[in-house]
């Protein structure tokens, strides 16, 4: 079976992270997949999924022809309303899937119109509070727990920004909102005490060159590193030793959730999202957002105390069996059949 998935997202959030692990699940169990999406907004590995990419003022007329050039047996949609309004033309059976209260950069006037259509609408439940059914009333609705992507800790092939023993990770947009102005005042405390130690900010967006300016001032070329998301960060997590959360108001904290289930102790800023994960001090560490103090003393503490950080790790990585991806998987599984 010919199954394409459509990624979406907003300006907040994307949802590449669950299409680009959801294709390669439906892949190894036989399914032929390929990922569709907007130019720039998905990165795949070499030899990974197929990608094919449009522009962003695509028409799903447009691209309903090219589900039918391809053969599509069966549209997955994730955040992404045209995939379905394109499956929908081409006579092609979909479902559509959003983390629960998904709010588009544009609203739609017929969202629900065409989500009608749809085979099923899966809501991803981010919190443990009940679904909002007034919102989603009218349509085929399954409830589905948000699913943790983890990856095994540890492997020996460090990639080459890891330039010392020990290494923090932070992943995240490159904007004001993101806390990483407040990280790296906390880093230019603790890196010249801490010189096997090493920062590196993983993330795209309009602050990116202030960071780096940040780093240039402040002399801390030699511990800390900027660099693309190129969809690899899972191995950055794999090898990482602490993982920084300094987002100040997230709409959601799923790379949050992939770093404690890949067994890393995480220093966090205090949100609903972190909250919803982090059992304060058991399996990580959540300070008062936005105050540079509390961020610096928790984040210290952790690098030193090796026995604390592993303790806090292994209980983090017990969110893996709360959050299993292949319920998620078997959710779709199920529907293709």
């Amino acid at each position: 079976m010919k199954v394409t998935i459509f990624i979406g997202g907003n300006k907040e959030f994307t949802a590449s992270r669950l299409g680009v692990k959801l294709g390669e699940e439906l892949a190894s169990k036989g399914f032929d997949v390929t990922l569709r999406a907007v130019k720039g907004k998905v990165k795949v590995k070499d030899n990974a999924l197929p990608l094919q990419e449009y522009a962003a003022t695509a028409k799903h007329k447009t691209l309903a022809t090219a589900l039918k050039k391809d053969g599509a047996d069966f549209v997955i949609s994730l955040m992404n309303l045209t995939g379905c309004q394109a499956a929908a033309e081409a006579g092609v059976p979909f479902v559509y899937a959003e983390n629960e209260g998904f709010k588009e950069d544009k609203t739609p006037k017929d969202k629900k119109t065409v989500l009608k259509k749809a085979k099923q609408v899966l809501v991803i439940k981010t919190t443990d509070k009940p679904l909002n059914k007034k919102a989603y009333a009218g349509l085929k609705v399954q409830a589905v727990t948000n699913p943790a992507v983890w990856v095994e800790h540890y492997n020996y092939d460090k990639p080459a920004c890891f330039k010392k023993e020990n290494n923090i990770v932070a992943v995240g947009k490159l904007t004001k909102d993101s806390g990483f102005e407040n990280l790296l005042k906390t880093w230019a405390r603790l890196a010249p005490a801490h010189s096997t130690w090493h920062l590196t900010i993983v993330g795209d967006g309009t602050g990116k060159a202030a960071l780096a300016k940040f780093v240039a001032k402040n002399n801390l070329q030699d511990s800390t590193e900027i660099v693309p998301d190129d969809g690899d960060v899972y191995s950055l997590l794999r090898n990482a030793d602490i993982f920084a959360y300094p987002a100040l108001n997230p709409d959601n904290a799923d790379i949050l959730l992939d770093a404690m289930a890949s067994k890393l102790p995480c220093v966090a800023c205090e949100s609903d999202p972190v909250t919803d994960l982090v059992a304060n001090g058991i399996n990580g560490v959540i300070v008062n957002a936005g105050e540079e103090e509390p961020f610096t003393v928790a984040l210290d503490d952790l690098m030193v105390n090796w026995g604390k950080r592993v303790g806090i790790a292994v209980e983090a990585s017990k969110l893996k069996d709360q959050y299993p991806f292949e319920d998620f998987v078997r959710a779709f599984v199920e529907l293709l059949h």
